[in-house]
């Protein structure tokens, strides 16, 4: 391929705005120095000695988390065309800017992220429960904002393209980059679980000028969680992104959605910092069990007090649809969703992925149902 060939295809509009069906190019900061990295001799040297390595990224965090980052907020915003509200307010560092909380509200697919959109959709969701025959169809929410992929994943654990459960045309998935293959078994370090088989497997991709911070995509119970200590590779596209989900360090959290069962749900770290905060504390297996948060006597999950889990001496965290699970220190970073069948997640998000599109969408819009 010519050189004008593969800046044409770097050119090339790779991304599908949900609410606008509008096609757009993502220009990220540094894009040059990370194709420099990942693609050059010299590059590869310099990020395997140095730039990956979690000192690096510590001290960086060091300057972004001082008073003197504030400066790089005004040409930020400016960049990336965001909103000059933002200006107005007084972060002490450019960390905090982008570590900063904001209203999330839970809404139907494209809607805006504003409260009347979030109330309006709340007496939708209520009166249709009390329908005949939609006794059980439960919203399933974007965790986060940032571009989507979405894959099917067979009855072997195997992930495979296809925009349709009947597509008899399904294709495995070639996640095979430099001679490695990366299947869900290197991603979570574990054999597949059974209940993932025949399910969906997303991909939310956040880049910089992304919100960052992610919630939980529905009612449930957090069971276990697990850190796996790695890397701290890129997630862009050009740094060839699939291989950091097995290599990069990440933390995976068993979740049990109320009506739709068990998913996997995987906070992937990211070069220039990336660090995972996970507002509940971690242990370190999935042999054992959160706590849960809240006070004896207050509701959980609808019940009071704390859960026991399948009758063992084991508590969960019972979490609400749309409460904040967490959220990244500056980098760009991506969160895996590993679904079982139950969850039906929107055809056009797998029609866009067997385009070669990533779908833009936004935290708390609706992606799916739990089918009953």
């Amino acid at each position: 391929m010519s050189k004008e060939q593969k800046q044409k295809e770097q050119n090339a509009p790779s991304i599908i705005e949900r609410k606008t069906g509008r096609l757009i190019q993502e220009e990220e900061y540094g894009q040059r120095a990370i194709y420099f990295l990942y693609h050059h001799f010299l590059g590869r040297v310099l990020l395997k000695m140095i730039f990956a390595r979690p000192y690096f990224s510590f001290l960086r965090g060091l300057y972004y988390n001082s008073f003197l980052s504030k400066k790089d907020i005004a040409p930020f915003v400016e960049k990336y065309g965001l909103s000059k509200e933002y200006l107005k307010k007084n972060y002490q560092s450019f960390g905090a800017f982008f570590s900063r909380k904001e209203a999330v509200y839970l809404r139907e697919a494209g809607k805006e992220n504003i409260k009347e959109t979030g109330e309006a959709w709340k007496e939708k969701i209520q009166e249709k429960r009390h329908e005949k025959g939609h006794e059980g169809k439960l919203p399933f929410y974007a965790t986060a904002s940032g571009k989507l992929l979405a894959y099917k994943i067979d009855q072997e654990g195997q992930i495979i393209f296809s925009g349709s459960e009947n597509n008899e045309e399904s294709n495995l998935l070639p996640l095979e980059i430099k001679g490695n293959y990366y299947s869900i078994e290197k991603i979570l370090n574990a054999p597949c679980p059974e209940f993932l088989k025949g399910g969906t497997l997303l991909v939310f991709r956040l880049s910089l000028p992304d919100y960052h911070r992610y919630i939980f995509p529905a009612r449930g119970r957090l069971l276990r969680t697990k850190k796996i200590k790695g890397r701290l590779d890129s997630v862009r596209k050009e740094a060839a992104h699939f291989k950091a989900f097995s290599e990069n360090k990440r933390e995976i959290s068993l979740l049990e959605l109320e009506g739709m069962g068990k998913i996997l749900h995987v906070e992937v770290g990211a070069m220039l910092v990336g660090h995972i905060h996970n507002h509940l504390g971690f242990k370190s297996s999935f042999d054992k069990a959160v706590e849960c948060h809240k006070e004896k006597g207050t509701e959980c999950c609808g019940e009071k007090g704390n859960i026991q889990i399948s009758g063992k001496n084991h508590l969960a965290h019972c979490f609400a649809a749309g409460e904040e699970k967490g959220y990244f220190s500056l980098g760009g970073s991506t969160i895996v969703e590993l679904l079982n069948n139950k969850i039906v997640i929107d055809e056009d998000l797998f029609e866009n992925t067997n385009k070669g599109l990533e779908t833009k969408l936004e935290i708390g819009e609706r992606i799916g149902y739990g089918k009953a």
